[in-house]
């Protein structure tokens, strides 16, 4: 199983930085953080022509949401700027810190329809990245929005239960499942136990987890979310997860 991994920015850092940096590290694609202050606007368009020369920019997260429509405007803006670009599938969260899902669930459903519908005409993809959903909930969502898809994310996984769950959510989104996120933290079951540490420096077997995605024919591309890491950490992630991928018969 070959898999292209990429390094994934921060909105608050310089772009050009962090392009640089893993591009140096031998990573394979960037993940590009949409969050503020990144705003849809000329002035980013051209920083992004640029730093695209360096290395391919393939998937764009998107901005935390209050499932507004200011904010669904913002998101259409960048996917309708990108899209033209190279960025293809576009990461968005159901969570959110003002709004739960459980007494605004149709609010946000009406909200990922409109996103997702918009994605599609702009030849992208709308992938929902799973974070404290239980799975019900998440198979609830996208039998209500069949045009979006799925992101996993392995870290969010492996939190708010008692053992990870990415093998479930791979082997039930298996049709839909078209990026990967990886991270690794201790489990917990709040919002500061998500560590996004280095792969194998938490409790997370990822050996099961690329082993589950082979059996599936997985062949799309996974982001290391080392968030706030130091460089030299995040090298070191992408070369423990190229050492136990390749360990894999």
């Amino acid at each position: 199983m070959n898999l292209n991994f990429g390094g994934a920015t921060y909105s608050k850092s310089n772009l050009f930085v962090d392009v640089n940096f893993f591009k140096s590290a031998d990573y394979d694609f960037i993940e590009i953080d949409l969050g503020l202050p990144i705003l849809p606007n000329k002035e980013f368009e051209n920083e992004f022509d640029k730093v695209r020369k360096i290395i391919p920019i393939k998937i764009g997260h998107l901005p935390e949401v209050n499932f507004k429509e200011d904010d669904l405007e913002r998101c259409k803006k960048f996917i309708k700027l990108l899209s033209k670009k190279g960025v293809g599938y576009f990461v968005i969260h159901l969570f959110s810190l003002d709004l739960s899902t459980k007494d605004n669930f149709n609010l946000k459903i009406d909200f990922l329809k409109k996103l997702a519908f918009f994605a599609k005409r702009n030849k992208s993809k709308l992938l929902l990245e799973n974070t404290e959903e239980k799975l019900s909930i998440l198979k609830k969502v996208f039998s209500l929005v069949p045009e979006l898809y799925f992101c996993l994310d392995v870290g969010h996984a492996n939190l708010f239960s008692k053992e990870n769950r990415s093998i479930v959510f791979i082997k039930s989104f298996s049709n839909i499942l078209k990026h990967v996120h990886m991270h690794d933290n201790f489990g917990g079951n709040s919002e500061k136990d998500d560590l996004h540490l280095s792969i194998g420096k938490g409790d997370i077997n990822f050996l099961q987890i690329f082993k589950e995605l082979k059996k599936i024919n997985y062949s799309e591309k996974v982001t290391l979310e080392t968030h706030g890491l130091v460089d030299k950490t995040k090298k070191e992630s992408l070369i423990k997860a190229r050492e136990i991928l390749s360990s894999i018969k």
